[in-house]
């Protein structure tokens, strides 16, 4: 009875269910639409959002004092009870949203890690999990989702928010717009793991334990679910769970082996590059430590007694490779007891010396049994840059000389301009003495620098192109920078310029002007857009160029080694039948041009032109052996007119032939030829017996007979028009008899003298052409054109 009601209510609902399905697909369309919009436009506010470290007005390494300080400088700007600025309160708001993030070193670790935030907090990166009622103990096994149940075996490690994995989920956007960037001078370590994965329960422990020991030296180490996370598992070319990758330089390296924290140590040492490490001994230390004027970089030396670099130095040697120069001394080497006595260095502890210009004492020391990541951090972060260090690069005037809106508190950057071509000087060395000695040397609003007017030339040019004074010849040029924004610079030269000889009055005549523009509102006069500096340290263009290709081929080779040997044996037999298809339709192609070609007429060449470029010149060619395919046997469609001539009438036949053609010769389809009959009378002679179907011969023809004689040739068609001066025209015009229209009967008899006067034998020329325009002169058609040699 149930079922039969519930029968009826279905019938009878029918169509008002048809009815409603109907209209929800007449607006899916315009549903779509507006999801696709909404997903797009919460992706733009995500990625639009600020860098914390930017609001803050910090660089990423800096200390936590010097984020409170920003932060306190900051709040008391842009307190809403303290300026009218109708933006206050949203900048306000950010700002302590960028302390409340940036002032916990966990919550920074995680944000320069996987960009989350104290207002943007992390979720599980998975189906959110409800357990049955009343069974606790089942919560983190059984999970629903939708209608169904998900069995959660090793989900995130244990499971557990906590977990060490659990908190170090990434997604695709998270490895592009963080890992992979920050990879240049981080390396990362990604761990992939899924559901059903009893492997993965098993290196749990390791795995936990070795991120852990990974973020304390300073790395990077992330997990994602493959699951979960395709696109990322398709990106990383991860075939099977569980995988640990590396990633460095934007080079994903793949772990292979017995998963132990030995053999992972090994696989971390072996993602950084070894060629930015110095082995340093007794021998080379002096040359190692008097390099600083060509890479412009701080020498650090790294002593320990492990034979090999440990992780721990190789991540911060990596991370400030573009201001340190690595050096690495093995203590307990027989090669470096001088380096040990020498800087008083203990060869059972760990320790790092930081040496500047001067190579005979260090300019930073710290020595303890285990260096921790934050120590070296803190040393290496306050002796990173030299004591006059060189505008090398725009990374290092970001650094040197960054930007200050406020002029009350503007930071001034005085430059020294030199040239590298020009050997080290006492200009520069005195500058170096007066930067380092000055009252001002130390000042937090100050730094020296000088840079090479012949490696930046771009920005040298632009700064030179205002308010450059005439200075003494030897003296050196001083500018003085004020960064108003990234983009914006203002400065102002240096009246005295720079003198080694003069260094007093110079560094007199500095520091006053540096002492105005701290303690005024002086404007600087100049302002331009500086261009980006050029990076002298950077690989040059072969070198990058063969570095993409082996990372190219590193990718293809890693994608290659994800077949097994079925799928190649398949790809093998493919390209096989693919290659003999190609073959044998190639052979198929080939005897069908052959067929249709020789159904085809002859090739032809185009014709040469019958006048000059400016049209004031006619061109007049000679037909012989070497013009003959050109101008008869191969040429295009139209007529090539020769005059027959023998040597002792050629100049004034020819003068004849031109004045008389020279109308004709705008017509792209007449070319004018002559040829002499003394080498090609056996062609003119095949010619006149293939005319008359050989039945006369003409072995005793007469040259005399044949001078003045005109042809109209159409080599494609294959017929030609004869002008005769003699007796040929009346027979062209009025008999049909073809051998005595060309005048082959009395061509063997000798000439009559009366006959051949140069001037009158061409008079009926133009007449004759004109006649072959209207059509009626008879043409002589033949088969095929009769080879011409040279008979010279």
């Amino acid at each position: 009875m149930y079922y039969y009601g519930f029968s009826l209510f279905a019938i009878n609902h029918r169509y008002r269910f048809v009815e409603t399905i109907f209209r929800l697909k007449m607006h899916s369309f315009t549903l779509i639409v507006l999801i696709c919009v909404s997903i797009f436009l919460v992706f733009e506010c995500v990625l639009c959002k600020s860098d914390l470290y930017d609001i803050l007005g910090v660089r990423k390494t800096a200390t936590q004092k010097e984020i409170k300080q920003a932060y306190k400088k900051l709040a008391k700007e842009w307190h809403p009870d303290k300026t009218d600025d109708p933006e206050a309160t949203e900048k306000f708001t950010k700002i302590n949203e960028a302390y409340e993030t940036l002032g916990d070193p966990e919550k920074r670790s995680e944000y320069d890690n996987f960009g989350y935030t104290s207002s943007n907090a992390r979720q599980p990166n998975r189906p959110q999990q409800r357990g049955f009622h009343g069974f606790e103990p089942f919560e983190g096994f059984f999970s629903s989702q939708g209608f169904g149940f998900n069995f959660n075996f090793n989900q995130g490690g244990s499971g557990s928010p906590d977990s060490v994995i659990e908190r170090h989920i990434i997604n695709m956007r998270t490895y592009q717009t963080t890992i992979l960037p920050n990879s240049l001078n981080k390396p990362c370590v990604i761990y992939a793991f899924s559901d059903f994965c009893f492997n993965c329960m098993r290196i749990e422990g390791i795995v936990e334990k070795f991120i852990t020991e990974l973020k304390a030296i300073g790395l990077c180490a992330a997990a994602f679910h493959a699951g979960q996370s395709q696109d990322l598992t398709s990106h990383l070319r991860i075939s099977s769970v569980p995988s640990i990758v590396g990633v460095v330089n934007d080079r994903v390296s793949f772990f292979k082996g017995q998963v132990n924290l030995p053999a992972l140590h090994d696989f971390t040492r072996g993602l950084f590059p070894t060629n930015f490490i110095t082995k340093v001994h007794d021998v080379n230390i002096e040359s190692w430590l008097g390099g600083w004027p060509a890479d412009n970089k701080v020498r650090a030396v790294f002593f320990s007694p492990r034979q090999d670099m440990s992780a721990a130095f190789l991540a911060p040697a990596f991370f400030y490779k573009d201001n340190l120069a690595i050096g690495y001394v093995y203590t307990k080497s027989d090669d470096v007891t001088n380096i040990l006595l020498k800087f008083n260095v203990n060869k059972h502890r760990e320790t790092l010396l930081l040496f500047n210009e001067d190579s005979k004492s260090p300019v930073a020391t710290i020595s303890m049994q285990h260096l921790t990541r934050s120590t070296l951090d803190e040393v290496i972060e306050g002796n990173k840059f030299l004591s006059l260090p060189r505008l090398s690069s725009q990374k290092f005037f970001d650094e040197l000389c960054p930007d200050e809106m406020k002029i009350k508190s503007r930071k001034l950057c005085v430059v020294l301009i030199t040239k590298k071509s020009v050997p080290p000087s006492d200009d520069l060395h005195g500058y170096r003495q007066f930067s380092q000695n000055s009252r001002l040397s130390g000042h937090e609003r100050i730094r020296f620098t000088y840079m090479y007017e012949d490696t930046q030339a771009e920005f040298v040019k632009s700064l030179m192109a205002k308010g450059r004074q005439e200075l003494r010849s030897a003296a050196l040029k001083v500018a003085i920078l004020w960064r108003v924004e990234k983009y914006q610079l203002k400065y102002d030269w240096l009246e005295t310029g720079w003198e080694g000889s003069q260094m007093a009055d110079c560094g007199a005549a500095l520091e006053r002007r540096l002492n105005v523009l701290l303690t005024s509102d002086t404007v600087m006069p100049y302002k331009i857009v500086p261009p980006e500096l050029y990076n002298e340290h950077g690989l040059g263009l072969l070198t990058r160029i063969g570095y993409k290709l082996l990372s190219w081929g590193d990718k293809i080779l890693d994608l290659l080694r994800m077949f097994d040997g079925t799928t190649w044996v398949t790809l093998a037999l493919s390209l096989l039948f693919v290659c003999s298809m190609g073959y044998f339709m190639h052979k198929i192609a080939t005897y069908e041009v052959i067929q249709v070609e020789s159904t085809l007429p002859q090739k032809t060449r185009p014709r040469p032109p019958s006048r000059t470029f400016d049209a004031k010149t006619m061109k007049l060619y000679e037909l012989d052996a070497r013009t003959y395919e050109e101008l008869v046997s191969e040429a295009d469609t139209g007529l090539t007119v020769v005059l027959l001539v023998d040597k002792d009438t050629k100049d004034d036949l020819v003068r004849q032939f031109t004045t008389i053609v020279h109308p004709y010769s705008r017509y792209s389809a007449l070319t004018f030829a002559f040829m002499q009959l003394e080498y090609n009378i056996k062609w003119y002679r095949t010619l006149l017996e293939t005319s008359v179907g050989n039945t006369k011969s003409l072995d005793k023809i007469n040259i005399k007979n044949c001078i003045g004689t005109v042809l109209a040739l159409n080599g494609y068609r294959k017929y030609y028009y004869i002008y005769s001066a003699k007796s040929g025209r009346q027979f062209i015009r009025k008999r049909n008899n073809l051998s005595q229209a060309l005048g082959l009967d009395d061509l063997d008899e000798k000439s009559d003298d009366e006959f051949f006067f140069v001037d009158e034998v061409l008079d009926g020329l133009a007449l004759w052409l004109d006649k072959i325009f209207d059509g009626s002169i008879k043409r002589v058609r033949i088969k095929a054109w009769p080879m011409m040699t040279d008979d010279r």
